[in-house]
């Protein structure tokens, strides 16, 4: 009876294993998805497998860009950021401030956002809400004409400090775009420092 049991247990192991041989990319699921993990070990996330990443030091401290495709027109790349706010760095703000000001109306961008809406991030309560504004594509050249500009922003706390996730495109294909951000927002695991 155990020959049989395990007879049956190695043929299982041995038909799963083609099925593994199939994956696209290494650390890809079947989706296209990828587990990241930042360099500065500030987060790890999961983001579609074919986007680039990298992680830069700027004025505001530290952000990682993972950059997508064009949109159709070719004047704009969509592009998921992830961006750490530490208390007593330049340009610090708090997070409810930070969410004001992201969803304040302004008249030369006609922009405007929705409501926030919140959800748990990590054990976290996390701040969701979307913005569009206008803008004048392409900018380094022209012809050039204004395009709307969307995105899914989440201000994700970490206790005095906080993570910054936006996913930016243009109007015409933010749709999408809206589950590779909401598996990034739902596998969002901060690390802080």
């Amino acid at each position: 009876m155990r020959r049989r049991i395990r007879l049956l247990l190695w043929a299982a192991l041995l038909g799963a294993a083609p099925l593994r041989a199939q994956e696209a990319e290494p650390g890809a699921d079947q989706a296209g998805h990828a587990l990241y993990l930042a360099p500065s070990h500030l987060f790890s996330c999961e983001v579609p497998a074919g986007w680039k990443a990298f992680e830069t030091e700027d004025a505001l401290g530290t952000v990682t860009r993972f950059v997508g495709p064009d949109n159709p027109g070719g004047t704009y790349r969509t592009g998921l950021s992830v961006r750490w706010f530490e208390k007593g760095d330049p340009g610090y703000v708090d997070a409810q401030k930070a969410v004001d000001d992201m969803r304040r109306s302004d008249r030369d961008t006609q922009r405007s956002s929705t409501a926030v809406m919140h959800m748990r991030v990590a054990g976290q309560l996390a701040r969701l809400f979307e913005v569009v504004e206008t803008r004048t594509l392409p900018m380094e050249r022209l012809p050039a004409e204004e395009e709307q500009i969307h995105d899914y922003v989440a201000v994700i706390p970490s206790g005095l400090n906080y993570y910054l996730v936006r996913l930016s495109s243009t109007r015409d294909v933010y749709l999408d775009f809206r589950e590779d951000y909401m598996r990034c927002i739902r596998t969002f695991k901060p690390m802080g420092r």
